[in-house]
């Protein structure tokens, strides 16, 4: 079912621009999710003619992976501190950060191939990375991708905890940590022992588990 968005002024004619489509689409999507968008649903929070929107995009999917590439851009510059380990672990946490700003679009980002500009920006910074850090080509490309599924994979499973705290609570609700568990020593021991860390805050885990590969990378 289509979710309901509220009427406004009508926009005015010549003012309907990519910007305008992006900004109000990424609206409509944080509230309610991509199967509450539609072309429809643009129109109608802009009070346009759906077929306007047409224009500017030639298909739902080119607005959702534009939406995408927005979410990958940030709203952060990429960081070049000229320290290639310290510029690595912030140009992930900012990916990371940008993906939960917009939770209900992380699954998206995920299965969409990179392919707009910020997507190839942000590979083209991070490789460089790599490479000023002395890994040749074949190395930096590996370890690029295992430092990018990380990320999307880790940020898709707080994005989801996250869009499910807001579609019960609203958009201003606090996000608490995953639930503690309490497996049976005397069955699984090495779970008991280590449970209290896996419900550990999903900021904390994220950190430690990039420091982690980053380490391995000897970098």
């Amino acid at each position: 079912m289509e979710t309901a968005q509220p009427r406004h002024t009508r926009t005015p004619r010549g003012t309907l621009s990519q910007q305008l489509l992006l900004d109000t689409a990424m609206e409509i999507v944080d509230i309610g999710g991509v199967g509450g968008f539609s072309m429809r649903a643009l129109g109608a929070r802009l009070n346009i003619d759906p077929t306007a929107v047409y224009r500017h995009f030639r298909t739902k999917n080119d607005l959702l992976e534009a939406l995408a590439d927005r979410v990958v851009r940030g709203t952060e510059p990429l960081p070049h501190s000229g320290s290639p380990l310290a510029d690595l672990r912030e140009t992930f946490a900012q990916l990371r950060r940008s993906l939960l700003r917009h939770p209900t679009l992380a699954p998206i980002v995920l299965r969409r191939p990179p392919g707009g500009e910020a997507s190839w920006e942000r590979t083209n910074h991070t490789i460089g990375l790599l490479r000023d850090a002395g890994m040749p080509d074949h190395e930096a490309a590996n370890a690029f991708q295992t430092l990018l599924f990380y990320t999307l994979g880790h940020s898709l499973t707080e994005a989801r905890h996250t869009a499910a705290t807001i579609a019960r609570k609203g958009p201003d609700a606090t996000v608490t940590p995953v639930t503690a568990i309490s497996p049976a020593a005397s069955r699984y021991p090495h779970l008991a022992a280590a449970a209290d860390h896996l419900a550990a805050e999903m900021e904390t885990q994220f950190h430690e588990g990039l420091g982690l590969i980053l380490a391995a990378l000897a970098i």
